[in-house]
């Protein structure tokens, strides 16, 4: 996620969005199902989102998956894909704009459309595995998307684990490392403090959210550095947070790499929630 000398001209939150309406990849080679929900956000703008069973007769628990900034829902997939084999249901969608969804993404529209899709989530789930666990997973921009939604949704207390992969609270604070990241854009940093809106950012409300807390970020991450999830980590009033720093890793790979060490450890994981 780049954020570029647009920030000079325009009110640029809009930036951070980056969807495409390509369907790059067919689930259905690499799950064994998948069917795809229609849903509407709060303001009636309709969504799309894909629905991946647990291959188990008796599913363990359900994962409602807040993607990352570019492209959509055809390549995020993958990345919990391959849980759906160890018994979880996995329901990813697209924000507004992505993919298959319509309408045109902004701050306050997409923080619509992740309640509406945790409500699509939990539905879902309730028709599967009640009584099993409810997972919400945000990774880079889905991160601090999920965890601000997460803070206003009704039933947040049913939630049993909040996954934080590779991301951030503030957009003013990751656009100022990023202009902070070049000579070319160094002098002009301070303007993200003014034209970011940190309108529906997380770091506002993440005290709110005292639910079982795992935060995931690589130490050789330069798109989301280390440092935005240590401020997750510390800023988190959960009475169970878990801090894994993947040595070596970078943006968005703790399942894909790693020999899948990290696999094994977060079905453990799962496996210890109440």
């Amino acid at each position: 996620m780049k954020i570029i000398f647009l920030l000079l001209i325009t009110s640029c939150s809009h930036l951070f969005y980056q969807p495409t309406k390509i369907s790059y990849l067919d689930p259905r080679k690499f799950v064994d199902a998948v069917d795809n929900i229609w849903f509407q956000s709060q303001d009636g703008t309709r969504l799309n989102g894909w629905w991946m069973p647990s291959k188990k007769f008796a599913p363990r628990g359900t994962i409602v998956f807040f993607h990352g900034n570019a492209q959509n829902i055809s390549t995020h997939f993958l990345n919990l894909a391959w849980i759906t084999n160890e018994g979880y249901n996995v329901f990813i969608f697209d924000y507004r704009g992505y993919g298959a969804s319509e309408g045109s993404p902004s701050q306050k529209e997409v923080n619509e459309d992740s309640l509406a899709a945790l409500d699509k989530g939990w539905e879902l789930h309730q028709k599967t595995s009640p009584k099993e666990k409810f997972i919400v997973y945000g990774q880079s921009l889905g991160g601090v998307i999920s965890l601000r939604a997460t803070s206003e949704w009704k039933k947040k207390n049913e939630i049993d684990l909040l996954v934080q992969d590779s991301t951030f609270m503030s957009y003013k604070d990751i656009a100022f490392d990023k202009l902070t990241d070049h000579w070319i854009t160094f002098l002009i940093s301070p303007l993200a403090f003014v034209l970011v809106s940190d309108a529906y950012a997380s770091d506002k409300v993440i005290k709110k959210v005292k639910v079982p807390l795992l935060v995931i970020s690589g130490t050789d991450d330069f798109v989301v550095p280390l440092k935005f999830s240590e401020e997750i980590y510390s800023a988190s009033k959960s009475k169970k947070k878990i801090f894994w720093k993947i040595k070596d890793g970078i943006h968005g790979d703790v399942f894909a790499y790693h020999s899948h060490k990290y696999r094994a450890d977060f079905l453990q994981l799962l496996d210890s929630l109440p």
